[in-house]
């Protein structure tokens, strides 16, 4: 009867020391899991947010430079057209800075207040999105990094927990590392 209730005592121990292992993993998968999901949006609503501002320029520039400027029309189709968030940051960034260099090349224009409103906004919203890929970046890196240990990659395996490239270096991202579950 003793070797018996040892034997049971001992498999429920391996038991509950498996789903703890278990719970642990996955909740620690899961929260950096859930930090990069939070700071995607993080950059996705900046991204949108300064989308709308350079469409604001758009008519004041035009008005001052007496100039129909040729990327805020590529900047509208390529928001209509499916590219990543990588891209559209690039091409929201060049726009900026074309914008700042039309401001310092009319001074009528850099004498609007709604126009600086917007500069300073586009100051802000730039220190908000780089925050939020820094955040991004951090988590995919440790979670990227746990995943290399065989448990938690079986446990992101079972669990369909996709690692995803770091912001910055998208085209630059090894596709064999790109999804777990395959």
């Amino acid at each position: 009867m003793n070797a018996t209730l040892i034997i049971f005592a001992t498999i429920a121990l391996l038991i509950v020391i498996i789903v703890c292992v278990y719970i642990y993993n996955l909740t620690k998968l899961k929260t950096y899991k859930s930090r990069i999901d939070g700071s995607s949006k993080v950059i996705i609503d900046e991204l949108e947010e300064r989308f709308q501002l350079i469409l604001k320029t758009k008519p004041m520039v035009n008005k001052i430079t007496k100039k129909e400027i040729d990327f805020y029309n590529e900047l509208e189709k390529i928001k209509k057209s499916s590219i990543s968030s990588y891209e559209l940051d690039t091409k929201i960034n060049s726009a900026i800075d074309t914008i700042k260099v039309i401001n310092n090349d009319y001074k009528k224009l850099s004498e609007k207040k709604e126009f600086k409103e917007i500069l300073r906004k586009f100051d802000e919203s730039d220190t908000k999105i780089t925050a939020a890929k820094s955040f991004y970046n951090k988590n995919n890196n440790l979670l990227i990094n746990y995943t290399k240990k065989i448990v938690p990659k079986l446990i992101a395996k079972v669990n369909k927990i996709k690692i995803q490239p770091l912001y910055e270096t998208v085209e630059l991202f090894d596709e064999d590392m790109k999804v777990i579950d395959e």
